[in-house]
């Protein structure tokens, strides 16, 4: 036995508003993914800009709190709990929800950050957690529960298997799983999407556009809207208010790339009016496992040139507003992606992610070629 693992077990409450405190939460997780191949370290200063008040508009109607856990001086775990009034408003659940989890296998260890996490939720309020959702659905979601074998993408959460033990040890059950499908795009597109793809074609009330980076603010402002209408009614959804959707576009905008960031238009009059969307982002985790986290002047030359050579790209987002749904817009978009997707040199896609409730999204995707290849899971707990 180690002296820090004979040491008391201690929880420590850390302010998002400190960066050293930030900095202090944010530097768990490396030592204690030290060796795993698949564990990729994100940008510490985008984890910053995420947690940061004076930058992420997020804050603006919701709270967060950062728990570290220590034993001796050792970090051991860590968690976030978060309390967003505009979710209750909107969903009706007074939910406290807990990001950010991370912890040596110890259980112990795994109940004094949740049992923290708790207490700072129900004192504000809520009656059940939920988690983990760093800090909000529009961010990292979920404890990866099967697909272990390979690296996530971009945006996408890792831990170690024992997570979802140690959550359910301390009585949190499934509440959503979220899945994550694998694309192989040196395939020719399936027939059965061809065809969906190619009738919807045939008929002049649709079209597809590129987005226009010339107008960019713009066409954030189209993809907000159908953001927001598309998800309005999958659970646990909140819409992005318009300083939201601005920051989190500038975070995204040196990946995106037009040839992959599509709008469908459907024929209203003597117009066409924007209904569905696709966004693909390259993988940058291909990149970012040498990294260690750390944008140095060497990083950025090797994320500078190393994009140009990833071959791996994530469909971040597709969605289509009610109304045109079951019309094969969404085989469209997909079969889109996937044929201007290998054009620019990508051989490899995820789709992700999909609530398992998505059913009619669920089979399109089957359909079109993906292997639901990762799980991932939401966990729930009423508070006493």
């Amino acid at each position: 036995m180690t002296a820090a693992s004979a040491a008391p077990l201690e929880v420590l409450e850390l302010s998002p508003g400190r960066r050293a405190d930030r900095a202090r939460f944010i530097a768990v997780p490396a030592p204690l993914y030290r060796g795993d191949p698949r564990y990729v370290a994100p940008l510490r200063r985008e984890v910053h800009a995420l947690l940061d008040p004076a930058r992420n508009p997020w804050h603006r109607h919701a709270e967060l709190a950062l728990f570290v856990a220590v034993r001796g001086r050792e970090a051991v775990g860590r968690i976030a709990a978060i309390r967003d009034p505009r979710y209750d408003r909107i969903r009706a659940e007074p939910l406290g929800f807990f990001g950010f989890f991370d912890c040596v296998d110890d259980r112990a260890c795994a109940a004094a950050l949740l049992a923290e996490a708790e207490r700072w939720a129900r004192a504000r309020g809520a009656r059940e957690m939920r988690g983990p959702v760093s800090p909000s659905m529009h961010d990292e979601c979920g404890t990866l529960v099967d697909g272990f074998d390979s690296r996530p993408v971009i945006q996408m959460p890792y831990n170690p298997p024992y997570h979802a033990g140690l959550l359910e040890a301390c009585g949190y059950r499934k509440a959503q799983d979220l899945f994550a499908y694998d694309f192989d795009l040196g395939q020719a597109v399936r027939p059965a999407l061809e065809r969906i793809a190619g009738a919807v074609e045939a008929r002049s009330e649709f079209r597809i556009r590129t987005i226009d980076p010339r107008r960019f603010a713009s066409e954030v402002d189209i993809v907000r809207a159908l953001y927001n209408a598309a998800w309005e009614a999958n659970w646990g959804f909140v819409p992005l208010a318009v300083d939201e959707m601005e920051w989190r576009a500038r975070q995204l905008k040196r990946l995106i790339d037009p040839r992959v960031a599509l709008l469908v238009e459907a024929q209203r009059g003597a117009g066409f009016e924007p209904v569905g969307f696709a966004l693909a982002v390259p993988d940058i985790n291909e990149i970012l496992v040498r990294l260690d986290g750390r944008l140095t002047p060497l990083a950025l030359f090797r994320l500078a040139c190393g994009l140009r050579r990833v071959r791996t790209w994530r469909l971040l987002l597709l969605g289509v507003i009610a109304g045109y749904r079951k019309r094969g817009l969404e085989a469209l978009l997909i079969r889109e992606i996937h044929v201007r997707g290998a054009r620019i040199g990508a051989t490899r896609g995820e789709l992700s992610w999909v609530l398992e409730d998505n059913v009619l999204m669920n089979r399109t995707i089957v359909k079109a070629g993906g292997r639901h290849y990762k799980t991932y899971r939401i966990f729930r707990r009423p508070l006493g």
